[in-house]
């Protein structure tokens, strides 16, 4: 058995996701699974990394310290997701995605500075994982759905091999929302980004609601759709689906918040956003015939847009976590999937995801830590 740590923070910035996973077997055998989740904020960085993100003129003294300061804050949630899990052996590897502050293939970055983490726990960190792609001529994106096989591809109520899916979408709702579609044959398995979404919906919180996002979707659930305003977002976000490009960075949503936000209240704006959203995700699941839909990330909380999902898109709709994984782990356990596969030489994009050219490179940047370091982590006493 190994121990694999996943790391991630996504383009909503709203903190950082740890999994703590327990692997068994090698490769594309390997079964996994999660031990512990931990969530942090991700501290006085968040601002920089929206500036970041949003395209501002920084310093390269600033880059440098954002990768820095967020390499430390990850490192600070692994230990912290750890001690409240003493696992029975060493960390084996960590593998973090770092923060998607530009995304336009080929160019790509995902800022992290992995040597805080290495030095904290005393394993190897690998990091980077979109740029062998991107040098192969893929998009980058999305890079899940080989881990999204490894995790659902059966069903987990009871880990029996003969209750695989024909196809099963797996939609991480996210600042950006992206489909994996899990079929029992790799070959067949699908993946795509539809349009922005908690991107959206975040938005339209701080602008209409004055917080940070719309808890469980209340403010939502309260409003009514506008038409008009339903279908210019809709147009927007369907551009994005229709397109088949690989989202990246930037406040999409702006533009329209703010042609809105004056003559819709606050509830109105956020059931408006649900309404296009969703109907999006509808059609872009819709093109691919599938028997059931598993939803994660953080606009699962939002039970606003899953039961718009559940109304639009047809086929059965229930949540990650009840597979196993809570839908707020589904990123972080994933990032430690695809850790592992690197470290067995697996590739971990697909050619007929990402459009990289076959076959598929093997991923990632590793970083190798002074063993000897005294603060490194040690075995703990119990077990998980």
């Amino acid at each position: 058995m190994r121990i694999a740590i996943g790391a991630m923070t996504g383009t909503s910035l709203d903190g950082i996701d740890i999994a703590v996973a327990a692997v068994e077997g090698r490769g594309l055998d390997m079964q996994v699974r999660l031990v512990r989740h931990g969530s942090v904020e991700l501290g006085p960085a968040a601002a920089g990394l929206r500036r970041a993100a949003d395209q501002e003129p920084m310093t390269a003294e600033a880059f440098a310290r954002l990768a820095w300061s967020l390499g430390e804050r990850c490192a600070d949630a692994i230990a912290a997701t750890l001690s409240e899990c003493r696992p029975d052996r060493d960390v084996d590897l960590v593998a973090v995605h770092g923060q998607t502050v530009f995304h336009r293939p080929p160019i790509s970055w995902q800022l992290i500075n992995p040597a805080p983490i290495a030095a904290r726990l005393g394993c190897r960190v690998v990091f980077d994982l979109r740029q062998a792609d991107l040098a192969a001529g893929g998009r980058g994106a999305p890079i899940t759905p080989l881990a999204d096989w490894v995790l659902f591809r059966h069903d987990s109520t009871d880990g029996a091999e003969d209750t695989d899916l024909a196809r099963r979408a797996v939609v991480n709702l996210g600042g950006f929302c992206n489909v994996s579609i899990v079929t029992a044959r790799l070959e067949t398995v699908a993946g795509f980004d539809v349009c922005a979404c908690n991107q959206v919906l975040d938005a339209v919180a701080r602008a209409a609601l004055g917080a940070p996002y719309d808890h469980d979707g209340q403010a939502a659930r309260l409003g009514t759709p506008d038409g008009p305003a339903t279908e210019a977002l809709h147009t927007m976000l369907d551009r994005q689906r229709t397109q088949r490009r690989s989202l990246g960075t930037g406040d999409e949503a702006a533009a329209w918040v703010a042609a809105h936000r004056d003559t819709l209240s606050g509830q109105d704006l956020a059931a408006t956003a649900v309404a296009a959203i969703s109907r999006c995700i509808a059609l872009a699941l819709g093109d691919h015939a599938v028997d059931d839909i598993v939803v994660a990330g953080g606009g699962a909380l939002n039970t606003s847009l899953v039961d718009a999902i559940r109304r639009a898109a047809g086929p059965p709709v229930s949540l990650c976590s009840e597979l196993g994984v809570p839908v707020q782990a589904r990123e972080a356990l994933a990032m430690a999937v695809l850790g592992a596969l690197c470290a067995d030489g697996v590739p971990i994009t697909l050619p007929q995801v990402t459009g990289c050219r076959e076959p598929a490179p093997v991923a990632g940047a590793w970083y190798m830590p002074d063993t000897t370091a005294p603060d490194k982590l040690k075995r703990m006493n119990s077990p998980c």
